[in-house]
């Protein structure tokens, strides 16, 4: 069953359909925030992916990156249009922290706020980027478990794709598949990053997996991984019963001797001498 919206404007009756951008579910409201961390003027490209991916989900894309256009004054579209981009206004608005939203409050449409934080914050720079590759030829293991060093990792890998990304062909003519084999070349880079940043402990299970063919992918290695840490896991708990087992043995054959000893000792009494 199709849910859409129908009203009479001007004599003219308009019909939005669900999967319009200008359609409102009941649920929208104006006090909802988008995404749960709210933008302070840091760390733009991870909040700008959130609202993005919100606003995707919702239709909504199209009324901050332009190409909904306005409808035209006569156009029965209109009210409903300028109530859509007042709904996204004030959830990029909601998103904001108060010093961030106060320099954008009087734009008049979505699209001039998103444009406005796109060019203020938006700017790939080269010392964010140097910060970015930075972090990723620094990272190690130490004392985390895999889970949060791929983790770690993987946020490593994301802010360099965010301020510098790899280029690609956009020809659409190309026939050698570039940028599939470019793809394939920053995998296997991430890849190598990742072993080289575990820790020694992980030597062996790190020559097993550079020897293996074909190559697994970052995925299958992430996976190969959690399972040798679970089985050392395994493995060192049941030394540790062993070894205490071991220890209450030993105490057990101890206490033995003395107490024959004492019963040695109070059977030999002289009924001469007392």
């Amino acid at each position: 069953m199709r849910s859409y919206a129908m009203a009479v404007v001007g004599g003219n009756r308009v019909q939005i359909e669900a999967s319009d951008p200008l359609f409102l579910h009941p649920s929208d409201q104006p006090g909802q925030s988008l995404i749960a961390d709210i933008f302070n003027g840091d760390d733009f490209e991870n909040w700008r992916r959130s609202v993005t991916v919100a606003l995707s989900a919702k239709q909504k894309l199209s009324l901050v990156d332009g190409s909904y256009k306005k409808p035209e004054a006569s156009s029965p579209l209109l009210p409903y249009w300028q109530r859509c981009n007042d709904m996204v206004i004030s959830w990029l608005l909601n998103s904001l922290y108060k010093n961030v939203r106060d320099s954008v409050l009087f734009h008049s449409t979505a699209s001039e706020i998103w444009t406005e934080l796109n060019e203020r914050y938006g700017q790939t720079n080269k010392a964010r980027l140097f910060q970015a590759q930075k972090a990723v030829s620094c990272i190690s293991q130490g004392d985390q478990d895999i889970a949060n060093f791929f983790n770690q990792a993987r946020k490593a890998w994301d802010e360099v794709t965010a301020v510098g990304s790899t280029p690609r062909c956009t020809c659409s003519k190309c026939e050698c598949e570039v940028n599939k084999k470019l793809e394939n070349y920053d995998q296997e880079k991430r890849i190598i990053q990742f072993l080289m940043g575990l820790n020694e402990s992980y030597t062996a299970v790190r020559e097993n997996i550079l020897m293996m063919n074909p190559f697994p992918s970052l995925s299958q290695i992430y996976s190969i991984l959690v399972q040798e840490e679970r089985k050392r896991q395994v493995n060192s708990k049941g030394e540790f019963q062993t070894e205490g087992s071991s220890l209450a043995a030993a105490n057990n054959s101890r206490s033995f001797p003395a107490k024959k000893a004492e019963g040695r000792k109070t059977s030999l009494f002289c009924d001469h001498c007392k």
